[in-house]
């Protein structure tokens, strides 16, 4: 990969990454159960509708996301690769169209989660990066309080 090349795969990609203070395996059940995944996927004030959900390669994740000013976002992601629990990868099969990389680096306790949006075109990149940037950090946050409510210490 030439240096051209990657600046040109830097362009098209959305990274967010946060430290959470949780095991790996939490984290990522977090992501692989839907109970506890319809309850922070999505930015503030949004909510969820999981109409099919097979968290396996090939298989598909169909749900709608609520949003607060009442507007309904219908999206469809397929799995494409489930590697407990480093990894998970998804393609986002209706506009915008991207890959999503979630991978889970054990810290000793605490996990490193690296969430990765590979679009089509820098040009279709740019543009989302406008709202998916600050809504991935929100995510992160709520992520991060289901998290602290699902700790052995909490329960």
């Amino acid at each position: 990969m030439t240096a051209d090349d990657f600046m040109s795969l830097e362009a098209r990609e959305i990274v967010t990454t946060r430290v959470f203070d949780a095991p790996r395996e939490l984290v990522f059940e977090a992501w692989t159960d839907p109970a506890h995944l319809a309850n922070w996927w999505g930015p503030a004030g949004f909510t969820n509708t999981f109409h099919e959900y097979d968290p396996r390669p090939g298989g598909r994740w169909r749900f709608v996301m609520h949003g607060p000013d009442g507007r309904n976002y219908d999206n469809e992601m397929l799995f494409v690769e489930i590697a407990r629990p480093h990894r998970i990868v998804l393609d986002h099969v209706n506009a915008p169209r991207f890959r999503l990389t979630a991978t889970f680096d054990d810290l000793r306790g605490r996990t490193k989660l690296t969430f990765r949006q590979r679009f089509e075109t820098p040009e279709i990149c740019e543009q989302v990066k406008t709202y998916a940037a600050p809504a991935n950090e929100e995510i992160m946050d709520k992520l991060a309080s289901l998290l602290a409510a699902m700790a052995p210490s909490a329960r």
